[in-house]
């Protein structure tokens, strides 16, 4: 009897739909790994902001380049970097530090007294919250298109980004607005996607695009 000629094991495809789900799976996989490399280079505290800078650059590698290592890229992208943003970080540190208490002190007036006067106050303080947090995800990704530039730079540019692109700005001023809700619900959930999803979004809206060859394929 003639026998039927076998496929080769070694040309034999993964099927599409396998494919498909394992790129899928990298999305939350190297967010979840990009905020692990986040948590532990912002035990210095002030070292929050450079952090998420060196993410941002480590997520646009990944965007522009396919390299998806973003757990050693981020650590790479900080020892670049950090002597340029330390200074930043000081200064978003105190800035976050005045916002969260004054929060804090607005939120226990208005549940405990309902005091007119705190709820103008917070109605003032929020959307000054709101700009300090888009324009921060605007900063790291102004750090990905600018790579040799200065602190300065960065944040001068990532004040241009936040005013001259108003629709991404209120894409990831979104994506604060419900990451910081699913924070507060799911305490858990916070370390993991606080920082990396903000700055994800907002490299995808401002960062650098991959080549177009590479759109296409």
């Amino acid at each position: 009897m003639r026998q039927r000629p076998q496929r080769s094991q070694g040309t034999r495809r993964s099927p599409r739909w396998e494919t498909t789900l394992l790129g899928a799976l990298a999305y939350p996989g190297n967010i979840f790994l990009g905020s692990l490399a986040v948590l532990i280079l912002s035990l210095g505290i002030i070292t929050v902001l450079p952090a998420a800078i060196a993410l941002a650059r480590a997520f646009a590698l990944w965007n522009v380049t396919n390299d998806d290592k973003v757990f050693t890229n981020t650590f790479r992208q900080f020892r670049e970097t950090w002597r340029r943003t330390l200074g930043l970080g000081a200064i978003a540190t105190v800035v976050f530090a005045i916002l969260v208490a004054d929060g804090i002190f607005l939120a226990a007036q208005l549940t405990s007294t309902g005091d007119p006067l705190a709820l103008m106050f917070a109605a003032a303080v929020m959307p000054i919250a709101a700009a300090v947090g888009v324009f921060a995800v605007a900063l790291t990704a102004a750090a990905t298109l600018s790579t040799e530039a200065d602190a300065r730079t960065w944040a001068r540019e990532g004040f241009v980004l936040m005013l001259q692109h108003p629709r991404r700005s209120l894409l990831v001023l979104f994506t604060l607005t419900v990451t910081i809700v699913a924070s507060v619900l799911l305490p858990s959930l916070a370390p993991f996607v606080a920082i990396a999803l903000p700055v994800y979004v907002g490299v995808r809206a401002w960062g650098p695009k991959p080549p177009v060859n590479d759109e296409q394929d």
